[in-house]
């Protein structure tokens, strides 16, 4: 925390050494934005081999956005995630091991706390404890479904300089996981650089190449890896009702640092689809690859929810690897009237899975999931989702399902 002090410190006298605005420091917080975000959840979790799992939870994130100063933005937001009754279930702190596990312990802490500077023409330096999310959240992510997010302590610069080209550079020196300073694998020491390149240049496609270069030292050996990939999207109109969307990406990994295994394994992702007016369908296969069975391919900071089935039961890939075959259909409603306009604004999303192992061809089992989601008004939204794994030879039937309130001002 000392070493993030510092650097928004050094960030603001860097902000500011060039004389005193016009506009008072006070100014500054008087015109400033304060925000609120809270989520009320329920999670109930059926696990083969262990007692049900029965979450209640609230999560509350205030913030304050500073109003800009010579070029120079700051962020503070404090959260705490309470138990609403009994902890019923495993948090993965409070002993309950014969319960099954919802990953959401007792937690207050500073979530972000940065400074960005835009002095610098098409430039953006953000130093701080902040969220980073690249792309799809594939290989970093903020973890944003569970109630105590991911973030990074960290420095980024974006540029834009280049034409329809935006690049960023990252270093990270420490992970705040979703598990807590209470947990022993809440936090992960770090010395990790990414970069990512994007160019929107060409008429069919949005291309980027990114790399990441982890090293967690001690607190996470294991997860040390380099990786660097490419990937592609864009959509074609086929006639006035339908869309061709795709998306494609490969990457390949090796060990890192004090990773005691050498490997190295190869990831590639497609995804096709066609948009029938507020109708996506989704055909996709996704293989995170293995070496011979020794170690796969992993993405330690991804938000791993979204990907793999809503159950969670990749979180880490099987030492054989993971394909991942799965349809999603996702319809948001719009353009009713009547008594059915209450429901303009529903999101709906179906999604299938049936995974195997990368080598071997072991049979992991096979996912369904449905989730939903409907604004209230601009402050008011509130959300449903269940999923059901059903296991073949490795691990065990889970099925869950989650209630949410979320509250913004």
């Amino acid at each position: 925390m000392k070493r993030l002090i510092a650097l928004l410190l050094l960030t603001l006298i860097f902000c500011i050494s060039e004389g005193y605005a016009a506009e008072s420091l006070k100014e500054v917080f008087t015109e400033g934005t304060p925000y609120i975000d809270i989520r009320l959840r329920y999670e109930h979790v059926e696990q083969d081999g262990l007692i049900n799992a029965n979450s209640k939870t609230a999560r509350t994130r205030l913030g304050f956005k500073s109003d800009k100063f010579y070029n120079f933005v700051g962020v503070i937001e404090g959260e705490g995630v309470f138990y609403l009754g009994n902890d019923d279930y495993n948090d993965t702190v409070n002993g309950r091991t014969d319960h099954a596990t919802v990953a959401d312990p007792e937690n207050v802490q500073v979530n972000q706390a940065y400074g960005e500077y835009t002095g610098i023409p098409d430039t953006a330096i953000k130093a701080g404890r902040q969220v980073i999310t690249l792309d799809g959240h594939r290989f970093i992510g903020h973890v944003g479904w569970r109630q105590n997010n991911q973030v990074f302590d960290a420095a980024m610069i974006t540029n834009s300089s280049i034409p329809d080209t935006t690049a960023k550079y990252g270093y990270i020196y420490n992970v705040n996981r979703i598990f807590g300073e209470q947990s022993t694998g809440g936090d992960w020491g770090s010395k990790s650089h990414f970069y990512h390149i994007a160019n929107t240049s060409l008429p069919f496609a949005k291309v980027a190449a990114h790399g990441y270069i982890l090293d967690f030292g001690s607190d996470s050996a294991a997860n040390s890896n380099k990786t660097f990939a490419v990937n592609f999207s864009g959509k074609k109109e086929l006639n006035d009702d339908f869309t061709f969307k795709y998306y494609g990406e490969y990457a390949h990994q090796t060990d890192n640092a004090d990773n005691t295994t050498d490997y190295d394994a190869s990831y590639y992702h497609i995804a096709p689809a066609i948009a029938w007016k507020s109708l996506t369908a989704t055909v996709g296969f996704e293989v995170l690859g293995s070496d011979d069975g020794k170690f796969a391919f992993r993405t330690p900071l991804a938000t791993l929810h979204k990907w793999n089935g809503w159950s969670d039961k990749f979180l880490t890939t099987p030492a054989n690897g993971l394909q991942d075959f799965y349809v999603d259909l996702t319809y948001k409603v719009k353009d009713l009237d009547g008594n059915l306009e209450f429901l303009n604004g529903l999101l709906a999303k179906v999604q299938y899975h049936d995974f195997d192992a990368d080598n071997g061809g072991l049979d992991h089992g096979k996912e369904f999931g449905v989730f939903l989601k409907k604004p209230i008004n601009k402050n008011l939204v509130v959300s449903t989702k269940y999923s059901n794994y059903m296991a073949d030879k490795t691990s065990t039937d889970t099925q869950k399902i989650t209630f949410d309130i979320g509250i913004k001002f």
